[in-house]
């Protein structure tokens, strides 16, 4: 079955009016549109070029299940609450996807491979061993594997390589197929979808200064009761148009991939004090990411590779699993991603503008956006004040930059 909408489905005239309109055709905004129309709520989703192709089809597509380093903020016995409660929220978004390749379509290619996240310094293996107990208590399974066991659970690592945290609920998803699959079902469900639909102005029409919203886009104006910003990386440059500012910023990012080779790796493999995953795909090509930068361009253009970066990843992966030391790198693309300073999602309806919602993962967005937007779903279909959110997830809290180590 053709997982693509067709464009009869996607470029018809805007609806006139509208109860929720998303803007933001990524793995977030599709995924709401999903679940708010399965709760019958009225819903239109515009997305300014063609749905997947900003951060969500520039991604690998890995299920981050573990603690990893941009989520440590401080020491780990500081951030302890708050580091259960994200891996309990992993681990149910896990559960989520895994649902999906069932409930929406195998097509969706959920791979549960384990995954593990290795440590090359002392330092760095005592963090893995502080981190377990957090993961435990979350209800995620995690083990810290060293010396002969490690080697045989995973001879291709290096010597360097002192212990790893073994997860076996991590794996990974098809980036380029999941949010066109899930954007079919939500329009059988009875969501609008728009492409080729950019906003150019929104106003708030309502006396306390939120909504209704008058949004202006390049296809024509739509009149919506609430509105939901689900674009992604430009989810601070959307809220602006709204006289809004979100606590986020922007880091543009690395994907490489190597030529096909011999199966070697069957789980993620991540790093505990580098930027590192890595997994193989199933055409035995090698993909190579973990958040090396790239340079960002002025519009049009977004962001270029760079080769300190290309050249860094490599390095890192070559450490870790010296077989790739001869495998030829075939191309780099450059994605992008939103970032909280406190590694928080930003989810929920402003107060400064009542009607206005927010969406942005602020950590593993890809892994977590659709669960978070399940969450705002049943927040928005539920009566008012019948589901309430965590008030450290709202939107309007003070602006920061991005994590250290992200």
């Amino acid at each position: 079955m053709n997982p693509w909408l067709q464009a009869p489905a996607t470029q018809g005239p805007l609806p006139a009016e509208t109860d929720v309109l998303i803007v933001g055709g990524g793995i977030a905004g599709v995924a709401l549109a999903y679940y708010l129309a399965g709760e019958g709520v009225e819903t239109t989703l515009i997305e300014r070029a063609e749905l997947n192709r900003e951060a969500s089809g520039t991604n690998a597509g890995s299920m981050h299940l573990q603690i990893a380093i941009h989520q440590l903020i401080g020491d780990v016995a500081s951030s302890a609450a708050r580091l259960r409660e994200e891996t309990r929220l992993a681990a149910e978004a896990c559960e989520l996807w895994k649902g999906w390749a069932t409930e929406i379509d195998p097509a969706l290619e959920y791979h549960t491979t384990g995954g593990l996240m290795a440590a090359e310094t002392e330092a760095d293996l005592q963090l893995l061993k502080d981190k377990q107990p957090l993961e435990a208590a979350a209800g995620l399974e995690t083990e810290v594997v060293q010396g002969a066991e490690l080697r045989a659970l995973a001879p291709y690592l290096s010597d360097n390589v002192l212990g790893a945290t073994w997860c076996p609920a991590e794996g990974h998803v098809d980036a380029l197929i999941a949010v066109p699959l899930i954007a079919r079902e939500a329009v059988k469900r009875g969501a609008t979808v728009r492409t080729g639909t950019a906003v150019t102005a929104i106003d708030r029409l309502g006396p306390d200064g939120g909504g209704p919203f008058r949004v202006r886009t390049s296809a024509g104006e739509v009149r919506a009761r609430r509105l939901v910003d689900a674009a992604g990386a430009w989810a601070g440059e959307l809220s602006k148009l709204a006289g809004l500012e979100l606590p986020m910023t922007v880091q543009g990012l690395h994907v490489n991939v190597t030529e096909p080779r011999p199966r070697l790796l069957k789980p993620l493999i991540q790093h505990i004090g580098r930027r590192l995953t890595l997994k193989q795909a199933g055409n035995g090509t090698f993909i190579i990411g973990g958040g090396w930068p790239s340079r960002p361009e002025p519009e049009p253009r977004r962001y270029t590779t760079v080769w300190d970066s290309a050249a860094g990843n490599a390095a890192v992966a070559t450490s870790v699993v010296p077989a790739l030391s001869d495998v030829r790198l075939l191309r780099t693309w450059s994605g992008v991603i939103a970032w909280t300073a406190d590694v928080s999602p930003i989810l929920g309806e402003s107060s400064r503008a009542p009607g206005f919602y927010a969406i942005v993962a602020g950590s593993s967005g890809y892994t977590m956006s659709p669960l978070f937007a399940r969450m705002l779903a049943e927040q928005m279909a539920a009566p008012a004040g019948a589901v309430t959110l965590p008030p450290e997830y709202s939107p309007d809290r003070a602006p920061a930059g991005s994590p250290a180590g992200a």
